[in-house]
Formats: structure tokens, sequence, C-alpha cells
């Protein structure tokens, strides 16, 4: 994984994943600093949202570029 900072994209390498009382933790090292993200229960929904949006977009571009192609006489 990489994030993007104003120092530029550094690498997280994932170390722990935990689920509290308070949500979702996730433990890592972020260049050479330890890093922690945590995600609370009230965040959960945003998350799940931003996916299905994600996931609709890709499902509408591959639908909509696939009946080109096929449109055109290729296959995809």
């Amino acid at each position: 994984m990489k994030v993007s900072s104003p120092i530029g994209e550094l690498p997280f390498e994932p170390t722990k994943l935990r689920y509290t009382r308070a949500g979702i933790e996730l433990e890592g090292v972020m260049g050479a600093w330890p890093a922690r993200v945590q995600i609370s229960r009230k965040d959960i929904p945003r998350l799940i949202r931003v996916a299905l949006g994600a996931a609709a977009l890709r499902s509408a571009i591959v639908t909509v570029f696939g009946r080109r192609r096929t449109a055109h006489g290729r296959s995809s």
C-alpha cells in the first residue's frame, strides 16, 4: 500500500488488524515511522458507501465499454 503525503508517497506495511469496541484498528509502518489507522463505528457506513459507489462506477464503465466493443464486432 502507498500513502500520499506532502513529503511524497510512502509505503505502508500493515502489521496488525484489530477489532475493538471503538471500531477497527490497523497498525503498521509508514516509511520509517510507526502508524495507526483507526476506523470508528461512525466511519463504517461512509466506507461502505464509498466502496459501493466505486463498485457501481466500475460496473457502469465495464458495461458501457463492453457493449461498445461488442457493437463493433470485438470480443471483450
